[in-house]
């Protein structure tokens, strides 16, 4: 999951003609797995340490490294940087624990919301924050990239969605168990075809090649998807489409300026 957010974090670095420093590159990757353990295992740990499983001790000292990393990071960073982050940082907290004072339920819990707020957080690390890196004031901020992504990253958690709407609480209300399975994938065809609309656009024969590719595959990820899918089809395949997608940026780019010689 981390290389897959560090991966679209540069996509929209290549694609601004930039690649970002080693310390953002680092402080992303570092955030996206210390926040992804944060919210899944912290309500299983609590901090009681001694009574952990081995399993559970280990991702728990990852956590703590990858946090001391973080940090470390953090500092080396712009200070528009850090004051995105921090508010990330408080979605994601407030993600996985409830705000007493406002709510008994944590972001999560919220019926509805879950997924938006995924797609929020990772739209905005991934698109708005390397943008802030690469020198952008607010005022050039491209933010219909902004919304490019938070929608790939709607449709990219469709699959996920679908594989457990028959195993997630029912006060979660998913997409899948509101409008069902059918109409599901449907909504994701037309945000694919939405994406589509935008990179037609691009005059980038890299960007435009890469993208489309991406967005056929996505679409087949999304055809395929269904409740009994393995584990391995979402987990492995699906999470793993940001980084396909960097690679094949990638090889274009090099074959693209070797044509150019």
């Amino acid at each position: 999951m981390a290389c897959s957010v560090l991966a679209l974090a540069h996509l929209t670095l290549l694609r601004l003609g930039g690649s970002g420093s080693f310390s953002f590159l680092c402080t992303v990757f570092f955030a996206a797995i210390f926040g992804y353990n944060f919210v899944k295992y912290f309500g299983l740990a609590k901090f009681h340490y001694r009574s952990l499983t081995t399993k559970l001790k280990e991702i728990q000292t990852l956590s703590i490294l990858c946090l001391i990393g973080f940090i470390f990071y953090f500092f080396m960073i712009k200070n528009a940087l850090k004051l995105s982050l921090l508010v990330l940082g408080l979605i994601t907290f407030f993600y996985g624990m409830p705000l007493k004072c406002v709510s008994s339920k944590s972001l999560r819990r919220i019926t509805g919301l879950k997924i938006y707020v995924i797609a929020f957080v990772w739209a905005v690390t991934t698109s708005f924050l390397p943008q802030l890196e690469n020198g952008l004031e607010l005022a050039d901020i491209h933010y219909i990239w902004i919304l490019e992504r938070f929608i790939f990253i709607l449709v990219l958690m469709l699959p996920f969605e679908i594989r457990d709407m028959y195993f997630d609480d029912l006060k979660l209300s998913t997409i899948p168990q509101r409008i069902g399975l059918y109409n599901t994938k449907i909504l994701g065809y037309f945000g694919v075809f939405l994406l589509f609309v935008f990179i037609s656009q691009n005059t980038n024969a890299v960007a435009f090649i890469s993208s489309s590719l991406t967005l056929l595959f996505l679409l087949l990820f999304l055809t395929k998807s269904r409740p009994d899918r393995s584990v391995y089809f979402t987990a492995f395949w699906v999470e793993s489409l940001p980084i396909i997608w960097w690679i094949m940026w990638f090889v274009l780019d090099k074959l693209n300026e070797s044509c150019t010689f």
